[in-house]
């Protein structure tokens, strides 16, 4: 067994040396040009893939963008429902605010008659801000949106401090 190992040993190594200097060139040039040609198509991918992801990122960039404008557009296009739904909140501040008015009677505190004089000029900012929302733009709705909303809710909190049942300091007026 370990002659006939050392015998192929001997063979091989006779076919190598024997191999012709133009058979080495040759094989050499082989490998060098298979390396050139897998450098570039490694090149060409990584361009491709390059452009894919600039494409994907320009695509991803241009939806976003579009996306953003629909929610603004479908916002702006929601204004009249909001107009309407401001109104009817404006009108039961009104008929709120008249019925204080009227139960505030001239024996009632001055910090009371304030109250109500304050909620009345806050009630009257707000119908301003409305009036503004007829003006809207698809650009400034959002704004003038929040502003009303704001307006709204603050003139909200002034006419439940002044109902017959608010508590003081949000309590329930109960024992503890």
């Amino acid at each position: 067994m370990r002659a006939m190992a050392c015998a192929a040993a001997a063979l091989m190594f006779a076919l190598t040396t024997a191999c012709k200097d133009r058979d080495r060139e040759d094989t050499s040039n082989r490998v060098e040009n298979a390396a050139e040609e897998a450098g570039q198509d490694v090149r060409e991918g990584a361009e491709d893939v390059g452009e894919t992801a600039r494409e994907g990122a320009r695509d991803a960039g241009n939806r976003v963008e579009k996306t953003a404008d629909d929610v603004r557009e479908s916002s702006y296009a929601t204004r009249d429902e909001f107009r309407s739904d401001v109104r009817e909140r404006l009108d039961q501040m009104d008929k709120e605010l008249v019925q204080l008015e009227r139960d505030t009677k001239s024996g009632a505190t001055q910090a009371r008659r304030e109250a109500v004089a304050a909620a009345r000029t806050a009630r009257q900012s707000v119908g301003r801000h409305v009036e503004r929302l007829g003006n809207a733009t698809a650009s400034n709705w959002e704004e003038l949106k929040d502003r009303v909303s704001a307006s709204i809710d603050s003139v909200d909190r002034q006419l439940r401090a002044l109902r017959p049942d608010a508590k003081p300091m949000g309590g329930t007026g109960g024992p503890s």
